[in-house]
């Protein structure tokens, strides 16, 4: 039965020691901004980069950086209507970035509201999102906005 016990506490101790190793991430805001329109409705364009939180410091660069750039549509009751999302991956040394991935996303909260175009491309250090969010009554499209979303990384990381 020790022996038993013995293996168990030695499993467990062995599954916690392993779970410290490995960092969890949390997002960080970078840059908010907002566009006000002349109906009353408004735009928050807001950078979040992904940062790993660890137990363990090290002084090397990170080589990777994943981030998001999006674009929340509120009516100017203070509704969010649709967000939109270019969420992308960096990787950079110090004298170079390069963009690895970009993929769009959306989410529609106003029933009216339909988002009709989401497409991403990167090329070099930017990731850039094409997004177009129509507004319907009675099936015909009434208003239509347009978003492009670019990400940029710096050489030293840093998301713009």
């Amino acid at each position: 039965m020790k022996k038993v016990l013995s293996i168990i506490l030695t499993l467990l101790l062995m599954i916690s020691l392993c779970l410290f190793a490995f960092a969890e991430t949390t997002d960080h805001i970078v840059s908010s901004t907002v566009d006000v329109y002349s109906d009353g409705s408004y735009g928050v364009t807001t950078i979040t980069e992904s940062v790993a939180v660890s137990t363990v410091s090290t002084n090397a660069p990170r080589a990777t950086k994943p981030g998001s750039i999006s674009y929340s549509h509120y009516d100017a009751s203070n509704v969010l209507l649709w967000k939109v999302t270019l969420n992308a991956t960096f990787t950079y040394n110090g004298t170079t970035a390069t963009c690895t991935s970009a993929t769009p996303s959306y989410t529609v909260y106003g029933s009216a509201w339909k988002v009709t175009k989401s497409t991403a491309s990167h090329s070099g250090n930017t990731a850039t999102g094409s997004f177009t969010a129509k507004r319907y009554t009675l099936g015909i499209p009434v208003e239509t906005v347009n978003k492009t979303l670019t990400l940029t990384c710096s050489p030293s990381g840093v998301l713009s």
